[in-house]
């Protein structure tokens, strides 16, 4: 009897010990299973970690970076490519997008380009193109307009249209001579000509460039102030 039940504790023992060995086998074995990692850029979080729970893998968040073309929320990179085999359990490391960076712009309409440039730089901002064209109405280096317009924008790179001033228009130097300085200050306005007005008087009894000299817009004409022509004032 007694060695009836001393072989039966063998048996028992025996079949415990082909338990626990079986069962680290199956741990071991199981360990060393791989999962392939999938294409996680441009997917949601949820829609990656379900791609990955799948496979017996983790997601890790390790960062957010903006970026211009991948909507926020979504994944915009990955530390283990895409068809690489990891041992289960493990965990892949991925960005995800803030989405767009934005930019909150002023407007830049009427201001000299040169301004401009110094407020874009302290936005972190800079230009692409300036286009320069001609205009009556803004001086020469004056922003007429700008795109994008004025408000919250996700580039940062601006385009302006910049003025190169009116058009350079030749013509005779009118005569001023014998004008009243108040009829001279009209026409020279009118004819875009700048007066550059000598000693004192009523009428004009000088100027230079003489009348019919060819001058533009914008030229300035020299004329001296006195009594007049043969007249008592």
């Amino acid at each position: 009897m007694k060695t009836f039940f001393k072989l039966s504790g063998y048996i028992v023992a025996f079949i415990a010990i082909g338990a626990v060995v079986a069962f680290l086998v199956f741990r071991i074995v199981d360990s060393n299973k791989t999962g392939t990692v999938p294409l996680l850029t441009g997917k949601s979080i949820t829609e990656s970690a379900e791609l990955l729970t799948k496979r017996k893998l983790f997601l890790n968040v390790e960062g957010k970076e903006h970026h211009g073309e991948i909507p926020a929320g979504s994944i915009m990179k990955q530390n283990v490519a895409a068809g690489q085999k990891i041992n289960v359990g493990e965990e892949v490391g991925v960005i995800v997008s803030k989405g767009p960076e934005m930019y909150s712009l002023p407007s830049f309409e009427e201001q000299a380009l040169a301004d401009a440039k110094l407020t874009l730089l302290n936005l972190g901002m800079k230009i692409r193109k300036v286009t320069w064209v001609h205009s009556d109405t803004e001086s020469k280096g004056r922003i007429i307009a700008q795109r994008p317009l004025p408000g919250n924008i996700a580039s940062n790179e601006m385009n302006f249209l910049v003025s190169l001033g009116p058009y350079d228009v030749s013509y005779k130097c009118p005569s001023f001579v014998n004008m009243t300085i108040d009829d001279a200050i009209i026409l020279a306005r009118e004819l875009g000509i700048k007066l550059s007005i000598k000693k004192q008087g009523s009428r004009v009894i000088f100027q230079k460039p003489e009348a019919e000299t060819v001058i533009k817009n914008g030229d300035t004409v020299e004329i001296t102030l006195g009594r007049g022509w043969g007249m008592w004032f």
